[in-house]
């Protein structure tokens, strides 16, 4: 049997839930150790440390240079447990430098190969820079389209462990609410709003719609990140488009994809992506760029819709659903007989295991 040892955070709370739990279920083949990194000791960690079976390792704000003894600490720690491989679902900046010093045989998930346009994240650019630095050879990435990008920019194939539908906020949720009855198709955008994700082409193809007297719904679930006043001045002009300026406790995120009945992902890059993830577990279907970090997930017509990106198109997208709500009901029932079953943890979770074992040898 593979021993080994996973270290996961809070950024990655929701599908570190997914994967521990598919892995849990193969117990004949694996025993895995898991330890998890966080700033404080919620409930909601508690929680989740509790279900996972994993235990909890404080540390400091990454800012801080105390960290480093919080990364000494838990990679002392990680090295008593003997295990055949270390699996780091991301590294900070000194687990990026003390972990080949420190241990053997050891993987590293990659998720950010390419950046997000615009981002500012400071100490995510260091830990991915000095993790490809010190660990070239033993990086993972969660998707094919980052195993691309990869293998070009570095010429190595790296191993992939493919992001799999995340049931953790479905199985988290605090309320187990039933969706509000309504005539109108309830479209909606989920998470931060950052540039990159193209939250302009979908109040353009909302114009689009109202001008045509379509009766339909727009709910904008996300912190605005950018140009505040001029993007709510837009939706003020609106009818149908409405904005919830603020940030969605995780709780509550299951309420959101089950209030509402389309996801649409006008992004303008992507390499994985986890509100669409997370609307394969709900059974909510999504309209997406036409970009390669969607392709990878999505079957066009049968448990998505892809648009080539420009408002005229999505608006034609969303126009068929709103005229047709059947068409809605055949991409849940794709959803559920082609996206889950390809990508849930019960078909992912050998491929895992078998990574794993590579990168013990």
């Amino acid at each position: 049997m593979l021993k080994a040892v996973y270290l996961s955070s809070e950024s990655y709370i929701d599908h570190s839930y997914t994967i521990i739990n598919g892995l849990m279920k193969r117990g004949e083949e694996i025993e895995l150790k898991v330890f998890f990194q966080a700033k404080e000791f919620t409930e909601e960690i508690r929680t989740w440390c509790e279900t996972t079976k994993s235990e909890f390792v404080k540390r400091r704000r990454f800012r801080n240079p105390l960290n480093i003894l919080d990364d000494i600490k838990l990679l002392r720690k990680v090295k008593k447990q003997n295990a055949d491989v270390v699996w780091f679902n991301t590294m900070t900046v000194y687990q990026a430098i003390l972990a080949p010093l420190m241990l053997k045989k050891y993987v590293v998930m990659m998720h950010d190969v390419e950046f997000h346009p615009e981002s500012g994240e400071k100490h995510g650019t260091l830990a991915s820079k000095l993790t490809v630095r010190f660990s070239k050879r033993r990086i993972a990435t969660a998707s094919e389209t980052q195993a691309a990008i990869f293998r070009k920019r570095y010429g190595i194939v790296p191993m992939l462990f493919q992001l799999p539908v995340i049931t953790y906020f479905k199985d988290s949720a605090r309320d187990d609410m039933k969706a509000e009855k309504t005539d109108r198709v309830k479209f909606f955008f989920f998470g931060s709003v950052e540039r990159y994700k193209g939250l302009e082409t979908l109040l353009e193809a909302a114009e689009i719609l109202e001008d045509k007297g379509l009766k339909f719904e727009v709910n904008i679930h996300g912190m605005l990140k950018y140009g505040k006043d001029e993007i709510a001045a837009r939706i003020s002009k609106l009818k149908n488009v409405k904005l919830y300026n603020e940030f969605i406790d995780y709780g509550d995120i299951h309420s959101v994809y089950t209030n509402n009945d389309v996801l649409i992902l006008p992004y303008k890059q992507v390499t994985q992506c986890g509100p669409l993830l997370i609307g394969y577990a709900e059974g909510v279907p999504s309209i997406c760029s036409d970009l390669a970090g969607f392709r990878e997930y999505v079957t066009d017509g049968a448990d998505g819709i892809i648009f080539d990106g420009t408002a005229t198109a999505l608006a034609e997208k969303m126009e068929v659903i709103i005229i047709s709500r059947a068409v809605m009901e055949k991409l849940r029932h794709g959803i559920e007989n082609i996206a889950v079953k390809k990508f849930s943890m019960e078909s992912l979770a050998k491929d895992y295991i078998m990574n794993l074992k590579q990168a013990a040898i």
